[in-house]
């Protein structure tokens, strides 16, 4: 009975021991289950981004290679192999590089591999490459040994697009240079047939006048209010000469076509001490002015008008210093025409500048005739406008002119 009653008992407890262990097997089980689900959430979050690295490897806008110490690509992008050299990325791979490169730049290479090996930071060297068809395109390599290989990692780009960009942004410049120049000169033009029509119209009628009230005058000296009368005219007709004769001057200044540009500032000064003399003036020449051609004399010439009219619309000061100078050099290219001009006034936030002040008309007529425009303004402590204009481009621009 006892020994019956034993076995039950020993029956009993291995039962539960083979429950516990399904339970625990069941629990292993969903552990395995969950963590192989993570695992292929894991395995396809890092194909996903394994595709993306790949997408963006290949199809970057620049070439990346991987290169031994000879030269042999061991791996290559589809953008340096397809669009860059014109082959088929397996046609490339363990090939050397050098047999891309224009014969010509070998040695450049060369060189660039041996101090790429040979040093811890980037080597940069351009070069030009035989692509697609045979077609050469100039390109910049640039190097980095990877660490413990002996390996190094190049990026390629291809600098004809950035040359082709630059051409087109000189040939956009020179275009908008050559429309600014037309637009002073058809100015210049209209200003020129405005003073003529001025002196020859107007300022014949205005000596008629003149003329007429003369005579009236001397037979009215018995008629006292005739005679006021005509005296008054005589006087109205004298300030209707002197304001021609400054808006004359004002369109097209006679002593710059006749004795050149450094008489016409000095006339521009009397007018200004004439109208302003309140404001100081002061004129300082140095170098040789007295050949400059006729763009470069009208240019600086409206430049310093329309400077000086900022100063007495805006600038609140009591001194103005023009200074012109010439710089000669050894060749063409150094002859410099520089000008400044510069007030004690209140100055002004250059990164704030007022729209009514004429500096944009200053600057496009610098840009057209070849140069630089500077200003620098404190506030409460003045303004200093800089122009320098390249003499060589504006005598080959009258050259051009004059064929």
């Amino acid at each position: 009975m006892n020994e019956n009653h034993d076995s039950m008992k020993t029956d009993d407890s291995e039962a539960h021991s083979m429950i516990e262990l399904l339970t625990e097997l069941q629990t292993h089980q969903t552990e395995l289950e969950i963590q192989n689900c993570k695992f292929k959430d894991m395995q396809q979050q890092l194909e996903a981004m394994h595709s993306r690295y790949a997408d963006l490897y290949d199809n970057a806008p620049v070439g990346y290679l991987t290169l031994d110490r000879a030269g042999n690509i061991l791996a290559i992008n589809l953008t340096g192999s397809s669009i860059l050299l014109g082959k088929k990325r397996a046609s490339i791979l363990n090939k050397s590089f050098l047999s891309y490169i224009v014969h010509d730049d070998s040695h450049r290479f060369l060189s660039h591999l041996q101090q790429t090996f040979n040093s811890s930071n980037n080597v940069v060297t351009e070069l030009r490459i035989k692509g697609a068809l045979n077609k050469v395109i100039h390109i910049r390599l640039e190097s980095l040994v990877a660490k413990d290989t002996d390996t190094c990692r190049t990026v390629m780009a291809n600098i004809n697009l950035v040359k082709e960009k630059r051409h087109l942004d000189q040939e956009l410049l020179d275009g908008s240079r050559r429309l600014m120049q037309n637009l002073f000169k058809m100015q210049e033009e209209e200003r020129r047939f405005l003073a003529r029509e001025l002196h020859d119209e107007l300022g014949q009628w205005l000596t008629a006048i003149h003329a007429e009230t003369e005579t009236i005058a001397y037979f009215s000296d018995q008629d006292s209010t005739i005679y006021t009368s005509a005296h008054a005219i005589k006087r109205c007709v004298k300030k209707m000469h002197e304001v021609m004769h400054d808006m004359l001057r004002q369109l097209r200044p006679t002593l710059l076509d006749t004795l050149g540009l450094e008489d016409a500032l000095l006339e521009l000064r009397e007018q200004w001490i004439t109208h302003n003399p309140h404001i100081i003036l002061k004129l300082k020449f140095e170098g040789t002015l007295d050949k400059l051609n006729e763009h470069t004399n009208i240019t600086i010439f409206r430049i310093v008008q329309e400077a000086l009219n900022n100063v007495r619309k805006h600038a609140q000061a009591t001194r103005v210093l023009i200074r012109l100078s010439r710089r000669t050099g050894t060749t063409a290219a150094d002859d410099i025409l520089s000008l400044s001009v510069k007030d004690n006034g209140k100055g002004y936030n250059v990164n704030q500048i007022p729209t009514g002040l004429g500096l944009l008309g200053i600057r496009e007529r610098a840009i057209a005739s070849g140069g630089k425009f500077s200003v620098r303004s404190i506030p409460n402590h003045g303004t200093q406008i800089h122009v320098k204009l390249p003499l060589d481009s504006s005598n080959r621009r009258r050259k051009t002119d004059n064929l």
